[in-house]
């Protein structure tokens, strides 16, 4: 099964045109490559692809690699692409950040793609509804058990900014006081390794690849769930009454 997935998505990626036939690699290609060298195993992997639309740009970059495969995508019109695309895959057509949020009965992923488009969009009945990957981040932690990787759009330089006053907004809102039409990646890996340790997960390393200069960025974050503080129970304290009377 393994091999017959690895040759469906190398011939997907293969395109012909009467003069050449060439192999699109993007980016994130880049970062498997990495994350293997790193010791990464990608076959004992359950990912998530949060934002599938027809899943031919990235998923098919690594799907064959990965133990299972899940792909959601909220606009059913890209379905049918879904499946022939990626066939071997779990396809579930809803909206993936209101999904997180209700954290009610959640699988669990070891890779989490988060595709996430720039500006503001959402659902048709509120097409403003979220931001870049804002809204979803906070609420990632519902979709890893113990450790996970997550690979993810920041934009570091919006293009045409100044032409999206509700993005400017959000953007402040979520990154705090600093020029954010120019953040600096010092500033940027700091910012998201904190705030992933406010929602519980240490990071055991991270980087980045460039996707689109001087605009956006791949960010990789490899996290760790962090372990609850040990709690000494009472009746610890009671057996050890005697012994700690007689001492004094």
């Amino acid at each position: 099964m393994k091999n017959r997935r690895k040759k469906f998505y190398e011939r997907n990626w293969v395109f012909k045109n009467k003069r050449v036939k060439t192999i699109f690699k993007p980016p994130i290609k880049e970062i498997i490559t990495i994350l293997e060298h790193k010791g990464v195993k990608f076959e004992t992997m359950k990912a998530l692809e949060m934002f599938g639309r027809a899943g031919d740009w990235i998923t098919t970059s690594y799907a064959d690699k990965v133990k299972s495969l899940e792909v959601w995508e909220i606009d059913k019109k890209w379905e049918k692409k879904l499946r022939k695309n990626l066939p071997y895959a779990t396809i579930k057509i809803l909206d993936s950040i209101h999904f997180v949020k209700q954290n009610k009965n959640l699988p669990k992923f070891d890779l989490i793609v988060i595709d996430n488009p720039m500006n503001v969009y959402g659902p048709k009945n509120n097409p403003v509804k979220y931001c870049e990957h804002f809204d979803v981040m906070k609420y990632v932690g519902n979709l890893i058990d113990d450790k996970a990787i997550i690979i993810f759009n920041v934009n570091k330089k919006p293009f045409n900014y100044n032409k999206s006053p509700l993005w400017k907004k959000r953007r402040k809102n979520f990154y705090g006081s600093i020029d954010i039409s120019n953040m600096s990646l010092e500033f940027l890996f700091s910012f998201y390794k904190e705030l992933f340790s406010n929602i519980g997960f240490t990071t055991k390393f991270h980087l980045k690849m460039e996707r689109h200069m001087p605009h956006l960025d791949y960010f990789v974050y490899s996290l760790r769930r962090k372990k609850a503080a040990k709690r000494i129970d009472a009746r610890d304290w009671i057996s050890l009454y005697n012994l700690y009377k007689y001492k004094q």
